[in-house]
């Protein structure tokens, strides 16, 4: 017979962890993340810590992006539990440039070789929910795989919240009941939901270059990884106009922007070599309407962040578009995305790197980093260098396409001087004039032969389309 996971109320889990390693100083706790995170568990635990009973040993908490409230990074309990996290936004971002919480820097590819057998944080409990199967009686793990079977497989207590809101996705989030040792039914908190993008109302900058990449990379039968955010909901806006056909999706994060996609029959996923017939992601965040669409929809199918980010997978999936944003790009093609300089730190390197280094070789694909030229205070976000200190989800020699509402720059096989002289062609025109003088007046910065100042550098494609911006 198969075991059943013990049930148990919020206010027991911090009981039951005491009484599962009575003995121990410090444990390891890998908490489900992003949309469904279990904010209710975190919080049980927290108040427990507070009140001081039952004694717990100090906790450090493992986890990528977390939604909603994180109570246990506020001030004061850090001798107790420290947040050690992979990819931040919100509470703990605050507590990491406060000194009230350890960024991890780590892409999600390699999440195991942090979390695996005999690795420095492998888990002793593991915290996420489920959602039952009204028939089969498994559970899935919904919105969020990314390295749960890794934590599951390690953890000696493995504790779910039971929450029916979340969709029962399919694909390698199923779980049998004998993986779980205890199950949380009440007072759950609902998945979290963020608003569907508005297509019919991108700002013209992000318009600009979701026209620029649909133009010049997308084609029928390509395999795309696409990030959720203004500018990657601006391609998909613009491939769903350009009505492509035959369009396969790999990607780290399902949104409402490809579910549009898929209900349209633009993406089919036929042409995929690779998990043919369906869509791959390890997490899933959006809307309502998103989580009705993949509850039990095999055309969506979950793997672990080590399979979609995997080169090899990658590859074999090619011809391949990935589509992420930056914090900054310099002169020289260095991205960075986890750093606005080296004493604010905003996010995580999250996949970035993976995709970037799987589409190495041109053959495979193309690996795109899309900017805004400038941030809402109008400060330039092409940099001559990049801030000292903050790591770089691409470097000079990775050879990414750069593309803000100015143009592209494809940095692919050029040097180092090309390469100056492409990225300042598509700054912001408040920025161009001084970059492009500065690079030719620089002895140091070996340019083309007989390079005119005013010729159109080699890998620049400048945008040539109908939408105008109010400060151009």
């Amino acid at each position: 017979m198969t075991h059943q996971p013990t049930v148990i109320k919020l206010g027991d889990i911090a009981e039951v962890i005491a009484r599962e390693f009575p003995a121990r100083d410090m444990l390891t706790v890998y908490v489900g993340s992003n949309a469904a995170t279990p904010t209710a568990s975190l919080d049980a635990i927290t108040e427990a810590l507070k009140a001081g009973w039952p004694k717990l040993p100090y906790l450090r908490m493992v986890h990528i992006l977390l939604q909603g409230p994180v109570s246990y990074v506020e001030p004061g309990l850090q001798d107790r539990i420290m947040a050690f996290s992979i990819f931040s936004g919100g509470d703990v971002r605050a507590a990491a440039n406060e000194g009230r919480a350890f960024y991890l820097p780590c892409t999600l590819a390699n999440l195991d070789s942090l979390i695996g057998n005999d690795k420095p944080y492998t888990p002793d409990v593991a915290i996420f929910k489920v959602r039952p199967h009204e028939v089969t009686g498994e559970y899935s793990l919904g919105l969020s795989v990314e390295a749960l079977h890794t934590a599951i497989d390690h953890a000696k207590c493995v504790i779910a919240e039971l929450d029916m809101s979340m969709p029962f996705t399919q694909g390698q989030s199923v779980v049998d009941a004998s993986s779980l040792d205890y199950l949380v039914q009440d007072d759950v908190r609902p998945v979290y939901e963020t608003p569907a993008p508005d297509f019919d109302h991108m700002p013209p900058g992000e318009r600009r270059i979701g026209e620029l990449i649909a133009t010049h990379f997308i084609r029928d039968g390509v395999t795309l990884q696409v990030g959720i955010g203004q500018i990657p909901d601006a391609v998909i806006g613009t491939i769903k106009e350009a009505e492509f056909r035959d369009l396969g999706i790999q990607t780290e994060l399902y949104g409402d922007g490809l579910m549009v996609l898929q209900k349209q029959g633009i993406v089919t996923n036929r042409k995929k070599k690779q998990h043919m017939g369906y869509s791959t992601t390890p997490l899933i965040m959006g809307s309502r309407a998103l989580y009705d669409f993949v509850h039990v929809r095999a055309g969506i199918q979950m793997r672990p962040c080590t399979v979609t980010n995997a080169a090899e997978v990658v590859r074999k999936n090619s011809p391949f578009i990935s589509i992420n944003t930056a914090m900054g790009v310099d002169l020289f093609g260095n991205v960075w995305a986890d750093f606005v300089d080296v004493r604010r730190y905003y996010s995580g390197v999250g996949g970035q790197p993976d995709f970037v280094r799987a589409l190495n070789d041109p053959a495979y694909g193309v690996p795109i980093i899309t900017i805004k030229s400038v941030t809402h205070k109008g400060e330039s976000k092409i940099a001559r260098v990049h801030p000292p200190g903050v790591s770089l989800t691409a470097s000079s020699y990775d050879g990414v396409v750069v593309v803000t509402e100015y143009g592209i720059a494809d940095l692919r096989g050029l040097t180092i001087g090309e390469k100056t002289l492409a990225v300042a062609s598509i700054a912001h025109p408040r920025y161009r004039d001084e970059y492009l003088k500065a690079i030719h007046d620089d002895p140091m910065l070996t340019k083309p032969l007989r390079c005119p100042s005013r010729k159109l550098p080699r890998g620049v494609t400048l945008y040539q389309g109908p939408i105008s911006l109010p400060d151009a």
